[in-house]
């Protein structure tokens, strides 16, 4: 019946609340007193409360079919860190909203009150991953209370196969700017800008800056020549990863050097990473840091 279609394995479980088994003691309470004594208004109480009973079981389900549920990746997670995962959630019936809706990710939970028919809503939940590398995401359901909180129904809701990738965990290491020059150096760097290095003189252009003219040169060669001045403010560093085997502290290691790397890089280094089976240069990481931390994430 696509009316109460609910998702891939088609199955919605139930389970009652602790006022729904109040409830159910009463509706039995009751039930063995009318057959006791013949009471009819007893008979026709429990009649009402069976039909309460009914009322919710059929309410919710409709409550909960046609929902449909999509997830949307997080991108740069990192271990132990706060992530935001967003889902999708839309009403597809037609003409019967849907109220009292939770979802629950690894017991992280997000409420709608309210979802009306052919509506999309976006809720997010905060969810932490405790391991670097391909992670799947928390097993996932959507549930109501619906209409009368005695019974929760719920469905698990289909992720797929997708997995995420977790960064290894990074902490705000603090170093210290002689520290930075005393392990890694401050080499020269290859980046133009407006120093008091002098990196090198050529020839001049159109649109060049003629307060850089070196007008010494100029003169011997006959021509205008222009000073190149290296960038004060750009650095660089070379990061040697080499992992121990000790498997406590190799987790250590990895969220260390993580930390260490973008740090780094917070500080406008430029930063070569050393590793025992590749190497990435600076200009691979002059726009991002991911593809050493995907290294890193994955790395054992």
């Amino acid at each position: 019946m696509k009316f109460l279609k609910l998702g891939k394995d088609n199955w919605a479980r139930t389970r009652p609340t602790k006022e729904g088994i109040v409830f159910l003691g009463l509706s039995l309470f009751v039930g063995f007193a009318a057959l006791n004594t013949g009471n009819n208004l007893l008979y026709l109480t429990f009649g009402m409360m069976l039909s309460f009973i009914a009322v919710s079981g059929i309410t919710s389900l409709v409550n909960l079919s046609r929902i449909e549920v999509r997830l949307e990746p997080p991108e740069d997670v990192f271990a132990w860190a706060s992530t935001s995962i967003r889902f999708s959630v839309k009403n597809l019936k037609v003409l019967i909203p849907s109220y009292s809706l939770t979802i629950d990710a690894g017991g992280k939970k997000v409420y709608l009150s309210y979802l009306p028919s052919k509506v999309e809503r976006t809720v997010s939940i905060q969810y932490v991953f405790t391991r670097r590398g391909w992670n799947k995401m928390p097993e996932t359901v959507l549930f109501t209370r619906f209409p009368f909180g005695f019974f929760k129904k719920w469905i698990r809701i289909d992720l797929g196969d997708d997995e995420v990738l977790v960064y290894p965990r990074v902490e705000k290491i603090g170093i210290e700017k002689e520290r930075i020059r005393h392990s890694f150096g401050e080499l020269e760097s290859d980046r133009l800008g407006f120093g008091n290095d002098l990196r090198s003189i050529r020839g001049y252009n159109e649109g060049d800056n003629p307060k850089l003219i070196h007008w010494k040169t100029s003169a011997k060669l006959g021509r205008l020549m222009l000073r190149e001045l290296q960038d004060d403010e750009s650095r660089r560093a070379i990061i040697e990863f080499n992992p121990t085997r000790n498997k406590s502290e190799l987790e250590q290691q990895i969220s260390y050097t993580a930390s260490l790397l973008l740090e780094l890089m917070e500080r406008n280094y430029e930063v070569e990473f050393v590793a025992p089976d590749r190497t990435f240069s600076s200009s691979e990481l002059s726009r991002s840091p991911r593809p050493v931390l995907r290294y890193l994430a994955l790395y054992n």
